[in-house]
């Protein structure tokens, strides 16, 4: 009898349980239906940063496409070629929408999905959802239309220190960020000129991305990238290093690849004899 009680125990247990929750995730921007000029982009995006990319949710938005039609279907499957996981698209038209679910893809229901005909309404300046500041993720100029943002659903907010994005023509660069606020799981600052600069602790799971240097005079706990555009003379300051994966120009170190006398201690990341090196501040 005890026996058979158990066995009732256990076929009452729930297999799984559904929560309403959204991670992290890179969403990728389609700005033209052309997916030949997205695949070129895309690879010079993976060739600078190609564990950045590695395994990464995709979350496709096509409010800048209106109504164009694009092959899905091909999308996804360049996606999947370079490693990438597509998991749904965001604004779509209902046709666009009949595409997604034939090619596999989820369609995510958010309350800042806008109709096509609002995307196209000369409103492209408001905000995507995706805790990114200090501009997009790095743009090589290939041809093409996508850019990626990452961050879970939500209003962008941009730093009160952030300098806002120069003009197209007759402004220079903004010559480096400073972030005040603490970086929460979830967000990626990209600063595309000069160093980056963040007084309050990194969170896991938060991401910082520099062309130059980056400063955390804080605890750093997430992901740090400098030396984005293959800059080998930058370096990555923390006051404690406790992060999960750091980057310079190309070069990397994993969390457990990090040596145990560095970890929580103040150090500095460089690239010596074409690796990582970390040495105590």
């Amino acid at each position: 009898m005890v026996s058979g009680r158990r066995g009732e125990k256990r076929q009452e247990q729930q297999a799984f349980a559904l929560k309403g929750t959204m991670p992290a995730i890179t969403m990728l921007c389609l700005k033209t239906a052309d997916v030949s000029a997205v695949e070129r982009q895309l690879e010079g995006h993976i060739s600078q940063m190609p564990h950045f990319f590695l395994h990464l949710p995709i979350l496709l938005d096509l409010a800048e496409l209106g109504d164009d039609p694009v092959d899905l279907g091909a999308l996804a499957g360049l996606l999947r070629k370079h490693n990438l996981v597509p998991i749904a698209v965001r604004n779509p038209t209902d046709a666009q929408r009949e595409r997604a679910v034939a090619a596999g893809l989820g369609v995510l229901r958010t309350p800042l999905s806008r109709s096509p005909r609002q995307a196209g309404s000369g409103e492209g300046n408001t905000p995507t959802p995706g805790p990114v500041a200090g501009g997009p993720a790095p743009d090589r100029g290939a041809p093409g239309g996508a850019t990626a943002e990452r961050g879970a659903a939500g209003p962008a907010r941009r730093p009160r220190d952030a300098a806002p994005a120069p003009d197209a023509v007759g402004e220079p660069p903004p010559a480096g960020l400073t972030v005040r606020q603490p970086v929460r799981s979830g967000q990626v600052i990209y600063v595309p000129h000069g160093d980056l600069v963040v007084l309050s602790p990194v969170s896991s799971g938060a991401e910082l991305i520099a062309n130059d240097n980056i400063h955390v005079y804080a605890p750093l706990r997430g992901r740090a990238m400098a030396g984005a555009h293959n800059n080998a003379d930058a370096s990555i300051f923390c006051m404690s290093l406790e992060a999960e994966f750091v980057s310079i120009a190309g070069r990397y170190l994993m969390a457990d690849e990090i040596p145990d006398e560095h970890r929580g201690k103040p150090a500095r990341i460089s690239v010596q004899n074409d690796g990582l090196v970390v040495t105590r501040l």
